[in-house]
């Protein structure tokens, strides 16, 4: 009898391959990859990028009793197959002088994964196979700044003190992520989202998209892209876009009802605040912000403040995601802040939307 060569098809997860240190390095931070949130059936052909490569299930580093390699599974092979098919990727956008490839897809033999966020393998008897496709600088507002490094943040325009450590919280984070700054004068506001899996299942996955609605929400005004994944995608834009980007926008309003005024003290008195005294200073930068608006207080004595329209929601997001626990103390031109903590707010479920036609003239 023939006998017929193995071809196992396996539809594996991206990301766990792009978490990779070895993955990074090996693609390099010159040439950012923007992966295809839904599958891309047209594509112009003459901004098409495409790579294949493979990789062998024979371990480099691991072997028997008697030498032989061990035999990695198909799961572990095709990782490397898709690593190296991801460079594969990059250095053919080198090649053709670009810095960017987006809507990268799994594109084998022709067929596009209808799976988001995955990746289609053929494993064998002796390789793992892996096509992909991208489209070459797709783009024009992410192309890489390659004289500007991710980690560097003294490039980074504007950052105060607090700035600069939401920046070196961002840097800790694994891709998928990316960060948005808002110019406000000379100083920045930064907002950052990582990981495909919002907390509020209301978000977009893409980090990207999800950083930007963090930043229009809660500022007035252009928001633009600053770093995404590995590499500073920054370009400075245009004041005169800013200013009719800012008249165009018109007032922003609340995503959330305005909890009761407490009466606990005047939203303007600082020496009020159940706050220790270097977390003070920020109820001061916090009364400087336009309405909406928002402060919340940790049980540890330190504190977050935002604005826009779910900023609200944004302080006490920020809390979670710090691993503590907090109330709002004081909402636009009120305090809300109670005594008894039975009657604090302190999560987002117990905010009440404003309904839509409400808002809306």
């Amino acid at each position: 009898m023939p006998a017929f060569a193995r071809d196992t098809r396996l539809v594996l997860p991206i990301y766990p391959v792009m978490q990779q240190p070895a993955t990074r390095e090996a693609i390099g931070n010159d040439v950012q990859l923007r992966f295809a949130t839904t599958p891309q059936p047209q594509v112009s052909q003459a901004q098409t990028l495409k790579a294949e490569s493979y990789a062998r299930p024979y371990s480099s580093t691991q072997r028997y009793g008697d030498g032989r390699p061990v035999i990695r599974s198909d799961e572990e092979t095709c990782r490397e197959a898709m690593r190296n098919t991801l460079v594969a990727l990059a250095q053919a956008a080198r090649a053709r002088g670009v810095h960017t490839v987006t809507q990268v897809e799994s594109f084998y033999e022709g067929s596009v994964l209808s799976t988001p966020n995955a990746y289609e393998c053929h494993a064998g008897t002796g390789s793992a196979e892996v096509h992909l496709r991208g489209v070459a600088g797709g783009d024009a507002g992410a192309t890489a700044t390659s004289s500007v490094g991710v980690d560097d943040i003294d490039a980074v325009p504007g950052l105060n003190a607090e700035g600069r450590a939401a920046y070196q919280k961002f840097l800790q984070m694994k891709a998928p992520r990316a960060l948005v700054i808002r110019r406000v004068g000379d100083s920045s506001w930064v907002h950052w989202a990582d990981g495909l899996v919002p907390r509020d299942i209301n978000r977009p996955s893409e980090p990207t998209q999800r950083a930007m609605e963090y930043c229009t929400e809660r500022h007035q005004g252009e928001c633009t892209v600053y770093a995404v994944d590995y590499a500073v995608v920054y370009q400075k834009p245009q004041a005169a876009a800013v200013e009719r980007k800012v008249a165009a926008a018109g007032p922003v309003t609340s995503l959330y009802k305005l909890p009761t005024d407490s009466h606990f003290a005047d939203v303007n008195d600082p020496s009020l605040v159940p706050v220790s005294e270097k977390s003070r200073s920020r109820y001061l930068g916090f009364l400087a912000l336009p309405v909406p608006r928002a402060f919340a207080i940790s049980a540890d004595g330190s504190a977050a403040f935002a604005s826009g329209s779910a900023a609200m929601a944004d302080v006490l997001n920020t809390c979670e995601r710090e691993g503590k626990t907090c109330w709002l103390y004081a909402v636009d031109d009120r305090v809300v802040w109670q005594s008894d903590p039975h009657q604090r707010i302190g999560r987002v479920n117990q905010l009440s939307r404003v309904q839509q036609d409400a808002r809306t003239p």
